[in-house]
This record gives C-alpha cells, structure tokens and sequence, in this order.
C-alpha cells in the first residue's frame, strides 16, 4: 500500500469521530448564533449518534489497524463502540426535557458529550498504552464539567470536583504505569509489550507495579471498591440523563481495556498472580455495592451503589480471562446499558427538584399515575435484579456459567448471594412503585416525547432481548470468533 493509500485509510478509520466531533463544534457554534434553534440540538444530535452507529456497521469502511498499529477496528470493538454510542443517544433522548425544564443551556451540554462520546470510541479503539491516556483525558475532562454542569446547585458543584480530584489524582497514577511499562519493555504497545513478557523480559516487581497502577485508574472508571468513593455523591449531583451516560458508556470502555490489560499480563512470568487479585475485586464490589445500596433512601445513590456491584458481577469472567470470556462481558454491558439508562431516563421525568434527594418514598402510588413510566421502571427494576425474562438475567447467567466451566463455584455462590441482596432494594422500587399510596403529587414535571422514547427503547430492548436474545448471541459469538 503506498504512503497516500495508507493516509487515505487512517483518515477513513476517523471517521465516527470525525463526525461526532465535527458536530460538536457546529452545535456549540449555532447556539451562539442561532439561538432560536436551541430546542433542536440535543434531538439533532442524537439522531447523528444513532447514524453514526448504523453506519460503523457498514462492511468496507474502515482498516483493523490504522496509525502504525496505534488504532484498531476489530468486530469487537465494534460491540463495544456500539454500547458507547447507544448509552450516548439515550443520554441525549433524555436529556431534551431536563435541560428545558432546569433552564440548562443545551449547545454546551450537547458538545460536551459529543467529546466525550469521541474520547470513549478512541479509547475503545486504542492498543497503545500513550494514545489510550489521551483518549482518557479528553472523555475525562468532558465528563468533570458534565458532572457539574447544574452549577446553580451545590450538590451539583461539590460531586463534580470531587469527581474532579479523585480523577484527576488517579490520571497519575495510569502515566506513572505506563512510563513504568515502557521502561521495562520498551514499548507502549500492548501487543508488544505482551511478546516482551512473554520472552521473559522485564522486571517482575517493575512490571507488576504497572500493571497494578493502570489497573488502579481504570477500576476508578469502573467505580469498583475500593476505588468507588466518587460514584454516589456525582451521581446524586449530576443532572440525571447524564447519568445515563456516566453511568455505563465509561464502564463500558474501560471494561475492554482491563481485558486488554489482563490478557496482557497472563503472559507474564507473574501472570499467575492476578487471578486472586480479580477475584477479590469482584468480591469486595458484588458485596459491599449490595449492601451499601441496601440501606439507601435516595434512588440515585441507590443506583450508584448497585452500579458498583454489577460491576463485580462483570469481574467475574476476567479472573479467568480468554477468549470465551467476551461474550459474557459484552451481554452484561448491554443490558447494563438498557436497564441502568431505562432507570435514570425514568428517574429524570419524575423527579422536578434536582437540588433535592430524590426519595425512593416519593414514587408511592405513582405506577397508576404514570402508568408508561411505571412499567418501564418495573421492567428496569427486574433486569437489574436479575429476574427472567429481562436482558438482565441472561447477562448474571451468563457470567455465573463461566465461572462454573473455569472451576470458580464459589465466586459464582458469591455473586448469585450478592444477587438475592441486590432483588431486596429493586423490588423494593416496584413495591413502592404499586402497593404503596400516593403520599403527594408531582409538581413541574415536563415529560416530554424524546425522555419517553430513550425510556421505551430501554425498557423494550431489555424486555425484547431478554426473551429473543439468539440474534444478539449469534452475533456477539460471530464478533468474538473475528476479533
């Protein structure tokens, strides 16, 4: 391929991001000039990322590997950026009445999670350790000003730099892993730093102690404990449809990194170490997530906690991680992405006083009188719990199933206990939801047609997915057996 081909190609490869980011830039600049279009960013927006997601489908358009090897596009990949691009597209579904509502500006909130949403598909993209860092930092610096973004509330405010110096302060430690990495093996690419290692090189303490650091900022994304602190006060601070995309599309990316970290260290002469370690990450989220979620009031703390937990429940197939492990993985986050955005886009029409908890005792007797929203809720509810026949219980089987085929019975006893802890305050919604009366009505609510459509496609895909899921496995099976 000569040089001008090759260039042609690279710049082909960019072509997703070239869209979402050239959008950004458009939106941000014809709010400032064309005001009266405001209404018509966030729902123009959202249609792109849905075309943008039909069209990364397309056969032909892009090479596996681009820039030397710094970007790759393989089936899986592609899974992965479709989660991303789904979770953004609900976010923004969802967010059109919120903003109007809360008299939020919608060019600055739109553009910012357009870059994010580019930062998650590079990052998902990335099998090099430097541009992995940058794609990083640029979804993390949209994320900090989007967590904060209601800056007339104090909440607001406060879990949005809290967010900001946990982040910020874990950034160190990922640069300080990958500069310890490439001093022992030479190179910032994953693939070859795994023939390094593989061969015997580098140093074991050295190289451990990278691996555990990029492990360490990545488990951060994922809000799993011990690194968690920062999940429920941002949660409870951010504007909620962003939640729906907080909550999902950064697990989501960072999920395909740490296989790509551990599958990475496996080869290693410590390789035999990190199991156990996995492991115990997984046990400490599955539990201490359920059961700090259990005694929560606020349902967006309550979902922040159950977020920790789910992913341990996601940990599990990583502790022995291989091929076959993608396809549990690639399940659980898709239907984490459907019930968890379902829950949030319903959580932002219902409750109108962001600077306020947003109580669980206040959806009493509310399932009658929203009776769409209800459902769709109650749908939420039970695939997060793990009930047949949602998308949500297929992922927990899947997941529990391979840790049975790879000898960790008891991982999986941990994980279906966590599980009964974990249907106790999801069940307690629908009770509340349904059989509880109404303690007082709603008062400047604004459900409009976008925040029912984000709801509708959530709850329908977590419903229709869960009791025809063969389309989806064939694919996800295809996908695995291409990467």
């Amino acid at each position: 391929m000569s040089f001008d081909a090759a260039m042609r190609a690279d710049v082909a490869s960019l072509m997703p991001e070239i869209l979402l980011g050239g959008l950004a830039v458009l939106v941000l600049v014809g709010d400032a000039l064309l005001p009266a279009l405001r209404r018509l960013w966030v729902p123009l927006s959202a249609l792109a990322v849905i075309a943008v997601g039909f069209f990364i489908t397309m056969p032909g358009w892009a090479q596996e590997s681009t820039f030397g090897g710094f970007l790759e596009w393989s089936p899986v990949t592609l899974a992965l950026a479709e989660i991303v691009l789904l979770s953004a597209a609900l976010a923004l579904l969802a967010s059109q009445g919120y903003l109007r509502r809360e008299g939020l500006g919608t060019g600055e909130y739109t553009a910012l999670l357009l870059w994010c949403t580019v930062g998650m598909l590079f990052l998902v993209r990335a099998a090099e350790l430097l541009t992995l860092f940058l794609a990083l930092e640029l979804l993390s610096f949209c994320l900090y000003a989007l967590a904060a973004y209601h800056r007339r509330l104090a909440m607001a405010t406060e879990g949005g730099l809290k967010y900001f110096l946990m982040g910020a302060f874990v950034s160190s430690f990922v640069l300080l892993g990958i500069a310890l990495l490439y001093g022992e093996t030479g190179s910032t690419r994953l693939s070859q730093i795994a023939d390094t290692l593989a061969g015997g090189g580098g140093s074991g303490v050295v190289v451990t102690l990278g691996f555990l650091l990029l492990v360490c900022g990545f488990a951060f994304k994922m809000s799993l404990v011990p690194f968690h602190a920062w999940a429920p006060d941002t949660y409870q601070g951010a504007p909620s449809p962003f939640v729906v995309f907080l909550s999902v599309a950064p697990k989501a990316a960072s999920a395909l990194v740490m296989v790509r970290l551990l599958s990475t260290i496996g080869v290693a002469q410590v390789g035999h170490n990190w199991p156990p370690l996995v492991a115990l990450l997984s046990i400490l989220s599955m539990v201490g997530g359920n059961l700090l979620a259990l005694v929560q009031k606020d349902v967006k703390r309550m979902l922040a906690y159950s977020g920790i937990a789910h992913m341990g429940y996601l940990l599990i197939p990583l502790v022995t991680v291989g091929p076959d492990s993608l396809t549990p993985v690639l399940v659980y986050l898709l239907a984490y992405a459907l019930m968890n955005a379902g829950a949030f886009a319903v959580v932002a029409l219902l409750y109108a006083r962001p600077g306020e908890q947003h109580m669980i005792s206040e959806l009493s007797g509310w399932g009658y009188r929203f009776p769409f929203l209800g459902i769709c809720l109650t749908v939420s509810m039970l695939s997060l719990a793990g009930i047949p026949p949602t998308l949500g219980f297929l992922g927990k089987y899947l997941v529990f199933f391979h840790a049975i085929q790879h000898g960790h019975l008891s991982l999986a006893l941990v994980g279906i206990a966590a599980s009964l802890i974990g249907a106790v305050y999801y069940l307690r919604v629908v009770y509340v939801l349904y059989m509880k009366p109404e303690v007082q009505e709603p008062g400047g609510l604004l459900i409009d047609f976008w925040g029912r459509a984000a709801v509708l496609i959530a709850a329908a895909g977590t419903l229709l997915l869960g009791v025809w899921p063969g389309a989806l496995l064939e694919w996800l099976e295809r996908a695995v057996g291409g990467q």
